[in-house]
């Protein structure tokens, strides 16, 4: 049961919504494309409304004009920010030049983020998994020197425009296909979330909208 099922008109009327859209998207497997885009720009244009009404009630109106307004002179570093915002705001009618550096400072901050990210958050617990203490019995050896081997092959595999050797080249070659192989485990595991989002669809369709019990 969802949410939606109720006795009231609020809960009627949103499940009798739910049910026309997943219908409509349900639709796309029996070729039906045109109501499948509509519901492809309803689902672009709600989530890029709840984006933005997030990025204003959660950051610009909290962190940078809330400060501004309350003490001005004691958040200098909050004034670049707000002159890359009125850039970005106003990009359409601004030089290109103008707008090239708000749009850096935000694509390099990106990247950077992303990539700390990936050190902080992946690397580095990795490599801390594999870091062995005095204690450590024999499952725990096992797991920690497998986990340390198929990092140390994967990164070895992203290793570009130097010369390899025999060994080096052998190991990248390994890399390479494990990472292949998570690759794929990531792909069949998308594949049987969204299958359970099927059958829950489904489920929804038959127990909520149709009251079909059994």
């Amino acid at each position: 049961m969802t949410g939606f099922a109720g006795s009231g008109p609020a809960e009627v009327l949103a499940t009798w919504v739910a049910a026309a859209v997943t219908l409509v998207v349900l639709a796309h497997l029996f070729g039906e494309r045109r109501l499948f885009a509509i519901a492809q720009h309803l689902l672009a244009g709600l989530a890029t409304g709840y984006l933005v009404l997030l990025a204003i009630d959660e950051v610009l109106v909290p962190r940078l004009l809330r400060p501004l307004l309350d003490d001005p002179g004691g958040n200098l570093l909050l004034w670049p920010a707000a002159l890359l915002v009125a850039a970005l705001v106003a990009a359409r009618w601004l030089p290109r030049p103008v707008v090239a550096v708000p749009v850096a400072v935000i694509v390099g901050g990106t990247a950077a983020f992303a990539f700390g990210g990936a050190v902080a958050g992946t690397l580095l617990p990795q490599l801390a998994g594999a870091v062995l203490s005095p204690r450590t019995d024999a499952g725990t050896l096992i797991d920690g020197l497998l986990g340390l081997a198929i990092t140390g092959l994967v990164l070895v595999a992203f290793v570009h425009g130097v010369p390899r050797g025999r060994l080096v080249g052998g190991a990248a070659s390994v890399g390479r296909l494990l990472m292949i192989g998570g690759i794929g485990g990531w792909l069949g595991f998308l594949i049987v979330s969204r299958l359970a989002l099927l059958v829950d669809r489904l489920t929804f369709l038959l127990h909520d909208w149709l009251r079909v019990t059994g």
